[in-house]
């Protein structure tokens, strides 16, 4: 279900109001999420009066079909996924183009300013009782799905169709360890083409396989640890956008996840399910939202110029 309430300025408004207080154009543009402006309008943040459109999009995982939103089957949860691959523009959604010298948001840009709900159902600690190389592996606990206040964490945020604006400022280089038979950290981003630095903290063999979620299992790197001490670099993993699982053959409880970034709209909420995008060229998107335990939801949007887009998803 989508809700919505235009704003003026700071303050909700009806039409006849507005146009009478204001003498100013006002307009809402629909889509499954709906856009309110009023009046020419600045960033929030610039002003403190910038236009705002509210989506608040609720869905329930457990009555999806009921409340009539979009059900993701088998097929189309891993369309969903597989679209982080072809978010860019061009015929095969891998070409991003960056504003010549422009890192930030410019005057004809929106903003998108989201949160991710329903975590605390999915937010439980999970015991592991590795199985072998017990000198290396101890029993632990892992959280998953980290969540503050119902927020879930760990979900890579995406919007698909973007083929330019600013310049991704993200480091060209992560850090992926593996520590007690586990990897850390869980869920992490990292712009196309950077480099993994890779660590073993652990006196085994270890075979790290970087393959793509709901691929066909395929490796798009392999990396080989027999002791504690070593580091091993690599850019294979990271040459093209898309969503990898990191897999040890020898230990199959190890697993952790990659978002190969094809362009700055993408991103890993922490605990309070929150996430921003700023310096969005206007226009209509979908946004995909991913996490290990709780699955995928889609959405359509459209960005327009000055206006401060919230969404608030729920699974």
């Amino acid at each position: 279900m989508v809700q919505w309430m235009p704003r003026c300025g700071s303050r909700p408004f009806n039409i006849p109001t507005c146009a009478a207080n204001r003498a100013v154009k006002c307009a809402s543009v629909f889509a499954l999420a709906s856009i309110a402006a009023c009046g020419k309008g600045k960033f929030a943040e610039q002003t403190g009066t910038g236009r705002i459109a509210d989506v608040a999009t609720s869905v329930s995982a457990s009555s999806v079909d009921a409340q009539g939103a979009p059900s993701l089957g088998a097929k189309s949860t891993a369309v969903a996924v597989q679209s982080l691959a072809r978010a860019a523009g061009g015929a095969d959604g891998a070409r991003y183009t960056a504003r010549r010298g422009s890192t930030s948001a410019t005057v004809g840009d929106g903003i998108i300013v989201g949160r991710i709900g329903g975590g605390e159902r999915a937010s439980r600690d999970t015991i592991v009782v590795p199985t072998h190389n017990m000198a290396a592996c101890e029993p632990f606990t892992q959280r998953a799905v980290p969540s503050a206040g119902d927020g879930v964490g760990n979900a890579v945020v995406w919007l698909v169709g973007v083929a330019s604006g600013p310049s991704d400022t993200a480091s060209r280089r992560a850090a992926l360890r593996l520590a007690g038979c586990r990897l850390e950290p869980r869920v992490q981003r990292v712009p196309i083409g950077g480099t993994m630095m890779i660590t073993s903290r652990d006196a085994m063999m270890s075979r790290l396989r970087f393959v793509d979620v709901g691929g066909d299992g395929a490796a798009r790197a392999t990396v080989l640890f027999n002791d504690a001490g070593q580091v091993v670099p690599t850019s294979a993993a990271t040459a093209r956008a898309g969503l990898i699982e990191v897999r040890d053959d020898l230990h199959p409880w190890v697993r952790a996840y990659i978002a190969v970034a094809p362009h700055p709209f993408v991103a890993v909420t922490v605990a309070d399910g929150k996430f921003r995008f700023d310096g969005v060229p206007t226009g209509r998107y979908t946004l995909v939202v991913w996490s290990e335990v709780l699955g995928t939801r889609t959405r359509e949007l459209i960005v327009t110029s000055g206006v401060e887009t919230r969404i608030d998803i729920t699974y």
